[in-house]
């Protein structure tokens, strides 16, 4: 691909119109596997042992989705969950450690369920033997994400973009810089410098 715009794409030098473009990409493993020259599986994933360190390197642990392990046979997946478990599990690891006491249990990973907004209002949501679908599981996702912000303030600003967009049907403005744009030329630059120093004043 060598050009998107508004008139569509341009690849290989041809120029294909269109007013909507769709890029999907793969995802890039982290180089880590190859910083410590550790076994990788071949997702490029470092696998780990069930205390998730490095085997060879019991003082390097390595979690989420750079890290691979198995459980009953199968590979942890690369989520949010598996990552938050593994990190919180870690810390114990460590803190053993440091306090003398007796090494931690293997990792376990305990699957609280899957969830998915799937629209407006609409979420499907799977844990155990119970199985939600629309306006209930999307409250449920909604309550759930927003515990795990990290700041109050946040899930306050958080919460009213979601308001805004289920009453209006519009989302939040979104600003997109670019920093690796032409420079100003002087004259913009000189605008531009004067705006912020008269907001500074």
């Amino acid at each position: 691909m060598d050009r998107i715009d508004g008139d569509g794409v341009v690849v290989d030098g041809k120029r294909i119109p269109s007013k909507s473009v769709i890029w999907t990409a793969g995802v890039t493993p982290s180089p880590a596997g190859k910083w410590l020259k550790a076994d990788t599986d071949r997702a490029g994933r470092v696998r780990v042992q069930n205390d998730l360190s490095v085997p060879g390197y019991p003082q390097i642990f390595v979690i989420g989705d750079t890290a691979s392990l198995d459980q009953d046979g199968r590979p942890l997946p690369g989520v949010a969950q598996v990552a938050m478990q593994q990190g919180r599990y870690a810390g114990r690891v460590i803190h053993r450690r440091i306090t003398g006491k007796s090494p931690q249990r293997p990792f376990r990973y305990f699957d609280k369920g899957s969830m998915a907004v799937v629209g407006r209002g609409f979420a499907v949501l799977q844990t155990g033997k119970l199985h939600l679908r629309g306006f209930p599981a999307w409250l449920v996702w909604a309550a759930v994400h927003l515990e795990f912000l990290a700041q109050s303030n946040l899930r306050v600003s958080v919460f009213l973009q979601w308001v805004w967009t289920y009453l209006t049907g519009r989302r939040g403005s979104r600003l997109i810089v670019n920093h690796h744009g032409p420079a100003l030329t002087t004259a913009a630059a000189a605008t531009a410098s004067g705006r912020a120093m008269a907001s500074n004043e």
